[in-house]
């Protein structure tokens, strides 16, 4: 059961189904935000000292809900910078990247990026049922793999993967997760991965401008600094050094600048919302809401893509179309309706949260059946 403190947090309207693209940031967010940039305009003391103060907060807010210690954490603006700097920091490894071919764009550039500017190969895998499994990618799989890099759930089908399986496939190889698509959905913590990224924009409900990037110790140690910044490394405040200083033994080191303040206050408070009523809770919630919602669409004739086999295989994503109409036309039809969901290629995707009424369902339902 969803605590009242906790739905109370937020405002999207009754037939938001779309939060795998923005989850609306909750009122705690919001105002944590406001509060922190008048804070700055202010300028009543030292604003670089205040803001230093919350960012090492956050960061110890962030390690304690991946369940690591602050220094294999930092705040990064989005998935795509974190990704960045761990493809960039294999350059010069050789060897080659494994991951699957229909990844979202955000887990395909910084490794194609980094392979053309001479890091390792890229060898992307097409899976055609959409099944992320050790199977599934070990034929690319080699002594010469630096790491295997997938999404934690998949943007289109919701499947999420086994990441034990993928950790005794990877063996030395570092195993990479982009878990934008279920971190503040699902229980997750860094292990068995070693590096973890993602933005808050969607399941988090931080907004635009938040995330963050966990690293076991290993993969902190193997990865070079190539894309340090000033802000990465140590002593960075003494400008009686001369440049380069040394890169910090820590998960600083995975930054290119200074910390966007902002966003770190919105992930921070959005940490401080999902406490309200624990990440299990939430999972369950959402779990629940989806599988009305496929049940729906099973009954009304709905065309879905189920790839899943087990409910650990599953997270809050559904995908769907109608036999013989334009995908286009649904979407409009549930738009007329006031059900806010996105059509992907020739797929109806839909990504309800725990706070989701659950009369959304019979609203669905109406809409499909006429």
């Amino acid at each position: 059961m969803i605590p009242e403190s906790y739905a109370a947090e937020f405002s999207e309207g009754f037939g938001y189904l779309d939060h795998a693209s923005v989850g609306p940031p909750s009122r705690r967010v919001v105002s944590s935000v406001a509060d922190a940039y008048r804070r700055v305009a202010d300028a009543g003391t030292s604003v670089a000292g205040w803001t230093l103060g919350l960012y090492e907060s956050a960061l110890a807010d962030m390690a304690r809900f991946l369940t690591v210690t602050p220094e294999q954490v930092t705040a990064i603006p989005t998935t795509s910078d974190g990704l960045f700097q761990v493809a960039f920091g294999l350059h010069g490894e050789g060897g080659n990247v494994v991951l699957p071919s229909h990844e979202f764009p955000a887990n395909v550039y910084p490794w194609l990026r980094a392979e053309a500017a001479g890091g390792p190969e890229v060898r992307m895998v097409e899976i055609p049922d959409g099944r992320v499994t050790a199977a599934a990618l070990s034929d690319a799989v080699d002594d010469e793999t630096r790491a295997i890099a997938v999404s934690l759930v998949d943007y289109l089908t919701g499947f999420r993967v086994d990441l034990g399986e993928l950790r005794e496939l990877a063996d030395d190889a570092l195993l990479v997760v982009d878990a934008i698509q279920g971190l503040g959905a699902v229980q997750l913590t860094l292990a068995p991965a070693d590096v973890l990224v993602s933005g808050g924009v969607k399941w988090m409900r931080a907004g635009w401008g938040s995330g963050v990037i966990a690293a076991s110790p290993a993969a902190l140690e193997r990865l070079e600094p190539t894309l340090t910044g000033w802000f990465g490394v140590e002593d960075f405040f003494d400008f009686g050094i001369p440049v380069p200083h040394t890169p910090r033994s820590d998960a600083e080191r995975l930054r290119i600048g200074s910390p966007g303040i902002y966003g770190v206050v919105a992930f921070a408070a959005a940490l401080e919302v999902i406490e309200l009523a624990g990440i299990s809770t939430i999972q369950t919630a959402i779990a629940g809401i989806v599988g009305a919602l496929d049940e729906t669409l099973e009954a009304v004739g709905a065309e879905r893509s189920t790839p899943w086999r087990s409910p650990g295989e599953r997270a809050g994503i559904l995908r769907f179309r109608m036999p013989g109409v334009d995908p286009a036309e649904t979407a409009q039809d549930l738009s007329a309706a006031g059900l806010v969901v996105s059509q992907r290629a020739d797929w109806i995707r839909l990504s309800p949260h725990a706070t989701t009424d659950p009369d959304v369902v019979d609203a669905l339902a109406e809409v499909l059946s006429t």
